[in-house]
């Protein structure tokens, strides 16, 4: 071993213990197994952009998506291919997603967009991740448009297998070739139109991959990450184990189910569970965010999660919660991660929110990520004991996961240093797909997986204290850029969640100078509320903001999930500080 000199017991490594074998082979045969035996009312509900709901039982969802299935092999699909869903309609996307799973298609979500302007982006996303990745095979959603460039690519028209509605009622595209999937039964259909609900699945093994999550914050071709079955399965038993889950459980997300949190964390888990889940939309949620808790209230929910800027929103909202009548005295477990988790935000909400029943005790900081097929470590808040409010433990790895905290030569570290932070396990991807380069930067010799984010251990617990090229090093003072927004959202003026804090280039090109993005509502003059921010930031960080510049809501980059694109924001400020320059030279 090389670098640090430490002995066992002070290395900075945390192993949850051996892998939970799970119940099931494979995600169809969980899907199938809550088909036929489903919790006391187990199913999903879908709540529309309008808030509206609709139901479906574990036997409708399987009945439709292997009508489905009938119709993606009818119109070319067959196991083993990528299959592109763009499908903007959560009940229709879930439905594919299932139908590529139970056909042996490997299903890669593509966002349709959670907001206005990633809905405008769509197209294009869909474009860039076609191309990128070979012109595979493609869903889209009904009625969803489609970029002029790629319908006018030759290979579209074979790449392209339907819209969902239409796959899912039978009716085939006229100008397509519509072969019948070929079947050793001599009573299966051969009417190229009809797809009966029976068709035979596919037998999938452990290992083959089950689904290609696309990670966000990429203006290119955005990295796919390779999920199998084993790796979704073993994480969700581990969990399932840790968090004392099972089919009584009542959840509810209103993440999208693009991302690894909505479809993985949540519905994949609870399908294999057969317990009752709920999916609201993102956006609808983000209207109204009280919206959360009255339809937690509804569905007598005990288990739900969000990013840490949801929580600060409901904070955001004390003056209307006088008026409510909820009862969320069946929350037990709810999981915070994503992003940075601040402290004052997490104790905040749950003193809010305790006149309603919410007990102390229900919230679990945690961390995982795409890679890790969601998150793999957890603990209750406040475990550490310490109040420190910098940085909250994430707990302790769950079975079938370890966690070291290493230098910049992959040695591990002490015990208490913040060091480069790497994980191993079942449920930790083999790769990115097609993608060897990043495959080789992305894993150490010894196998383990380099998360990009730094982190300590500590009394026995992981802590996260940011991403690595998020650091911010300033006049011999280093933080992350969110510990400088969580300060200046201290600022009652400030809107929480639309604050970034960046290093930008000086005027002279080379020197670094420090950026805050921020919105207003209300409050004092503009000059008045920037000289506030930069008080706040020397006096709390102990660096100094070079600029203070104000932003609409929708000046803000944001990912699918609600995250904040820092990168894009430096880039437009320091486009436009060069254009500047160009037209008034000094």
């Amino acid at each position: 071993m090389t670098g640090t000199d430490t002995t066992r017991r002070d290395v900075a490594r945390l192993d949850g213990g051996p892998a939970v074998e799970p119940e099931v082979r494979t995600l169809g045969e969980a899907l199938v197994r809550a088909a036929a035996s489903p919790g006391p009312d187990g199913g999903l509900v879908l709540v529309g952009r309008d808030g509206t709901e609709r139901s479906r039982t574990y036997r409708q969802l399987l009945e439709d998506a292997s009508r489905l299935l009938g119709g993606m092999r009818a119109a070319g699909a067959s196991p083993g291919e990528t299959v592109i869903l763009q499908v903007a309609d959560d009940l229709e996307l879930l439905t594919a997603f299932w139908a590529c799973v139970l056909g042996g298609l490997v299903p890669m979500p593509v966002g349709a967009g959670a907001t206005a302007d990633q809905r405008a982006e769509a197209p294009r996303l869909l474009r860039r991740v076609w191309e990128g990745y070979g012109r595979p095979k493609v869903v889209t959603g009904t009625g969803q448009p489609i970029a002029p460039e790629v319908t006018a690519d030759p290979g579209w028209a074979s790449a392209w297998l339907g819209d969902a509605s239409s796959l899912l009622s039978h009716r085939a595209d006229p100008h397509r070739s519509t072969a019948p999937h070929h079947s050793t039964d001599p009573d299966r259909s051969t009417d190229p139109h009809h797809h009966p609900t029976d068709l035979p699945h596919h037998r999938a093994d452990p290992d083959e991959t089950a689904v290609l999550l696309l990670t966000s914050g990429s203006t290119g071709v955005p990295k796919a990450v390779v999920l199998s079955h084993r790796n979704v399965l073993s994480r969700t038993a581990a969990t399932v184990r840790t968090n004392r889950l099972d089919a009584t459980t009542r959840s509810f997300n209103w993440m999208p189910l693009d991302h690894v949190g909505g479809l993985i964390m949540f519905h994949a888990r609870d399908t294999y569970l057969g317990c009752h889940q709920v999916h609201g939309r993102l956006e609808w949620v983000l209207e109204d965010p009280l919206r959360w808790l009255t339809l937690m209230d509804r569905h007598r929910v005990d288990t739900t999660w969000a990013p840490n800027f949801a929580f600060g929103l409901i904070n955001d909202q004390a003056d209307r919660l006088r008026g409510l009548s909820l009862d969320l005295g069946r929350l037990r477990y709810v999981m915070n991660g994503g992003e940075a988790i601040r402290g004052g935000a997490v104790r905040r909400f749950l003193e809010l929110l305790a006149p309603f029943g919410l007990a102390g005790d229900v919230m679990y900081p945690g961390w995982g990520m795409s890679e890790t097929s969601a998150g793999v470590a957890d603990c209750e808040f406040g475990a550490s004991g310490t109040g420190d409010d910098r940085y909250v433990p994430v707990g302790r790895p769950q079975p079938g996961t370890s966690v070291r905290v290493v230098d910049e030569r992959d040695a591990p570290l002490p015990v208490g240093v913040t060091g480069h932070l790497q994980v191993t396990g079942a449920s930790v991807t083999a790769g990115y797909y097609r993608n060897a380069e990043q495959n080789r930067r992305s894993f150490t010799a010894d196998g383990w997986f380099r998360s990009g984010d730094l982190a300590y251990v500590e009394n026995g617990l992981l802590t996260v204290t940011g991403r690595a090229d998020d650091v911010i090093e300033l006049g011999g003072v280093a933080c992350h850029g969110h510990e400088i927004e969580a300060r200046v959202e201290d600022l009652d003026f400030v809107a929480p969640s639309y604050t970034v804090a960046s290093v930008v280039t000086g005027r002279d090109g080379r020197s670094e100078e420090l950026a805050v993005f921020f919105h207003q509502r209300g409050g004092p003059e503009v000059s008045e509320a920037c000289r506030r921010i930069r008080d706040r930031v020397a006096e709390t960080i102990g660096v100094e903001v070079h600029h203070v510049v104000p932003v609409l809501k929708e000046d803000v980059p944001k990912t699918g999930i609600g995250k904040l694109r820092r990168a894009g924001l430096r880039e437009r400020f320091e486009s436009a500080r060069a254009r500047a320059v160009r037209e008034n030279p000094l």
